[in-house]
């Protein structure tokens, strides 16, 4: 054994070989020289900083995504509850309406029962506000499809089109439509 290794040495000549014959070969022949290396090598960062831009690109539209979607959730995540509330809302203006028609005398137990559903109903609109419920206006509007559900036409003295009466108020939650106002439109008087 010369040299100190078997095959070692025969390697590492040829390597060197190797090396020293590619700073003679041309890009014709079977290696590249280093200018059309360093082109390819630059191609090819360039090519990646490209993908890292369109990745991080692509990350942050994701990460703004997940964010707007968070905040939704939290707007409106409660959503079904609130619907369900709103009836009994409704509940409560029904028993109002109810108290107010019997036209009972000013401290009678009626009109304090009234009275104490009134405070109760005032008390539940303010907690809904405060959740970002809103009513939605209808008397007197002109009939808006985004916000109101036609249940009916009748005769009036408003021009067609106008919501006459109200079977049901409509809310919004945060400037969305939580449930549409059921609403009665005017229509022409027909002929005599």
């Amino acid at each position: 054994i010369s040299n100190g290794s078997t095959n070692g040495g025969n390697g590492e000549s040829a390597e060197l070989g190797a090396i020293e014959g590619a700073e003679d070969r041309t890009p014709t022949g079977g290696t590249p020289s280093p200018a059309a290396m360093a082109e390819e090598l630059q191609a090819k960062l360039q090519e990646s900083e490209k993908k890292y831009l369109y990745l991080y690109s692509e990350f942050e539209n994701f990460r703004r995504r997940n964010e707007r979607d968070r905040l939704d959730f939290i707007k409106f995540g409660h959503e079904s509850f609130l619907k369900e509330l709103l009836q009994v809302m409704d509940n409560f203006e029904r028993a109002l309406a109810h108290a107010k028609g019997q036209g009972g005398e000013k401290g009678s137990p009626l009109m304090q029962l009234a009275q104490g559903v009134e405070m109760i109903h005032y008390q539940l609109l303010e907690a809904l506000r405060g959740q970002g419920v809103t009513p939605v206006t209808s008397m007197g509007q002109k009939f808006d499809p985004a916000v109101h559900e036609a249940v009916g036409e009748e005769e009036a003295k408003a021009e067609p089109g106008t919501v006459v009466k109200e079977m049901q108020k409509g809310y919004m939650l945060h400037g969305r439509l939580l449930r549409p106002a059921r609403v009665v439109l005017a229509q022409k008087p027909g002929p005599a």
